[in-house]
């Protein structure tokens, strides 16, 4: 339609096409050992990949937003049948408070969003997945011969499909805002290269779509100004997020699958189907029916389960953040308070200690006791099982202290820390000449940390990012608690 004699819409549309290509090569890397040229090593790696991809995007009024993408690859490292693969995206957005404008007329609503998407991604296999190659023979003879890694004609792309619902809402005049989202996110045909196989193929390792799991959950995100003057202000976040996980597919032949970085002791962080990705698996007391510890009759001991079972699960209830934002004049101070609520924990440093006799559970070793169960002598399952009545000395009995794992599982760990605080001041301008700006400032880490713990530090991790990073969050050896560190410094501009 015409409006002012211009031609004017409330709809627009736009596009997008393109492609991707990439031709990557490693070339040759010649590496000398113990400086014997015999040893040198030399690797050429090729991979290739293709991609076109198309985006269409409609507004309808400046408040109603569709947006589809879609994008088709082609990889090198894949095999032949699989090598094509493709996933679409698509969102869509509602500015309500624009659709409806009296929405904002009393000053309650200054803004409110409704959002939804769909979107897919897709991962890749390292090259020579797909084919056995040969390594430097390291025997008599020299050579080559195969290496430890067989090859997989079967891999497929791992896929990632996620949905997400939101809501943004600003009140007041954009003092208060809430943001809220629930997500799922299905990976399916996860890929896991170091599998272990049956020594029956004649290799040790490959590479496989190994599993599929869930993750699901929400977020919540409140932002509030409190309080907003020439001299002073005071700006407040707090964010919230609770997920769940689950194992929704599993090679037939696979009970459980363990990341072997957590063994500890028995126990490490293995998963079942049906059970959540962060759960620890381990040792737990042989039970009979009723679920009473059974004993064995020779010494009053209670007897091992001899098979591995889920003994705690690592992931939080929830998780928060607190962050707090103080201007007053020309001081400025800001403090992040993190908690965590839930979670189990593997205490390996409290087993060493109980093992070697240097815990406070050995104190009174020499004291007689009689461990609560029933002996496992026939009767342990029927109507009328034998109750343990064999006293023990532990002092005399060192087999007293080596208890499985499900004995040092901590449960449901919780912690409120202060995680950083900063206070810093900003100098008038031109105090010194030829400086712009002139500010300084003191920060403090983790100074502050409430926790039902017994050990050093609740965020506890196995691994770190020189050891195949964060994956054994929640197991405990000889882990030391965070340094409480103070900084002083100064900023300045010129």
């Amino acid at each position: 339609m015409y409006k002012n004699g211009n031609f004017v819409t409330d709809k627009d549309l736009a596009t997008l096409m393109g492609n991707y290509m990439d031709s990557n090569v490693t070339r040759q890397n010649t590496r000398l050992r113990l400086n014997r040229n015999k040893f040198g090593e030399w690797n050429y790696v090729t991979l290739r990949q293709l991609a076109f991809f198309g985006e269409i995007a409609y507004s309808y009024k400046n408040y109603l937003f569709v947006n589809y993408t879609h994008r088709f690859e082609q990889a090198s490292t894949l095999p032949v049948q699989n090598r094509n693969y493709n996933y679409p995206g698509m969102s869509v957005s509602m500015i309500v408070s624009d659709m409806i404008p009296e929405l904002k007329r009393n000053n309650l609503i200054s803004y409110w969003k409704l959002r939804a998407s769909r979107a897919s991604t897709a991962r890749l296999n390292s090259p020579y997945s797909t084919q056995s190659v040969f390594v430097d023979n390291q025997a008599s003879g020299g050579g080559y011969s195969y290496g430890f890694f067989n090859n997989n004609a079967e891999l497929e792309p791992e896929k990632q499909n996620t949905f997400e619902l939101g809501t943004e809402v600003r009140l007041f005049n954009s003092r208060l805002s809430v943001d809220f989202t629930y997500y799922n996110t299905l990976n399916k045909g996860q890929i896991i290269e170091n599998f272990r196989l049956s020594y029956g193929t004649g290799f040790v390792l490959n590479t496989q779509n190994a599993g599929s799991t869930r993750n699901k959950g929400i977020e919540v995100v409140l932002d509030y100004n409190v309080k907003k003057s020439a001299k002073f202000s005071w700006d407040m976040r707090f964010n919230f997020n609770r997920m769940r996980n689950k194992v929704v597919e599993l090679p037939k032949s696979v009970s459980e699958y363990y990341i072997a970085d957590t063994w500890l002791y028995t126990a490490r962080g293995g998963i079942t189907l049906g059970g959540p990705t962060t759960s620890i698996t381990g040792s737990k007391y042989l039970r009979n029916n009723a679920g009473q510890v059974m004993i064995n009759p020779a010494n009053g001991l209670p007897i091992t389960d001899a098979t591995f079972r889920v003994i705690g699960d690592r992931n939080a209830d929830f998780t928060t953040g607190w962050t707090n934002n103080f201007r007053f004049g020309n001081w400025r101070l800001s403090m992040l308070w993190d908690l965590k609520v839930g979670g189990d924990i593997f205490n390996g440093t409290n087993r060493f200690m109980t093992v070697n006799g240097l815990s406070k559970y050995t104190a009174d070793r020499w004291t007689p006791r009689v461990v609560t169960g029933v002996l496992r002598d026939g009767l342990e399952n029927s109507a009328t099982p034998t109750v343990n009545t064999i006293s023990i000395i532990p002092a005399l009995n060192d087999a007293y202290y080596t208890l499985p794992d499900e004995e040092f599982i901590e449960r449901d760990v919780n912690f409120f820390r202060l995680r950083d605080i900063t206070l810093s001041y900003t100098f008038k301008k031109n105090i010194i000449r030829g400086v712009k700006n002139l500010s300084a400032f003191v920060t403090g880490n983790d100074l502050i940390l409430f926790t039902n713990y017994s050990g050093a530090d609740p965020a506890v991790n196995g691994n770190t990012a020189a050891g195949r990073g964060v994956g054994a969050f929640g197991f405990d050896y000889g882990t030391l608690a965070a340094p409480l560190q103070v900084n002083f410094g100064v900023r300045a501009s010129f």
